[in-house]
């Protein structure tokens, strides 16, 4: 009993304690994503990210683009739809990272997740990926 006890501890603490491996691999995923970005859907996201209420953000920053602007972060922002899809890249890449570190084992997957934003933050290069993830905290908060 003490032996399963001191390995779910482990495990559970396993994800909490490499943060910054994690946060390089989710940055990872990423890049090739960003790289196809405009820079009006990277400003849409990461002004949402920021904001108290990031619905209602996401709606006042599709509103000051154009219309041509809007249908094309509309467009780009159809991608994000496939996330959680397994079979889709950056989908697999997530759930591999999952894998690699324990992360479904970890305490609080809400710290965890505020850990890896500060993180994905402070390395070159993540910007965008610490935003998508601010994002998505923020709205799984309001569910």
């Amino acid at each position: 009993m003490f032996i399963v006890l001191c390995l779910l501890i482990f495990s559970c603490n396993s994800a909490d304690n490499k943060v910054p491996e994690i946060a390089a691999d989710v940055c990872n995923c990423f890049v090739n994503i960003e790289k196809n970005l405009s820079k009006e859907t990277k400003l849409v996201f990461a002004n949402a990210a920021k904001a108290d209420n990031p619905s209602e953000k996401l709606q006042e920053e599709m509103a000051k683009l154009s219309k041509e602007d809007q249908v094309k972060v509309l467009s780009e922002m159809t991608f994000f739809n496939g996330m959680e899809d397994e079979k889709s890249p950056v989908g697999q890449c997530i759930k591999n990272v999952e894998k690699k570190y324990g992360y479904t084992y970890t305490k609080d997957k809400k710290k965890l997740g505020e850990k890896l934003v500060k993180e994905l933050e402070s390395k070159s290069g993540c910007d965008f990926t610490a935003s998508i993830w601010k994002l998505g905290l923020k709205l799984s908060d309001k569910k």
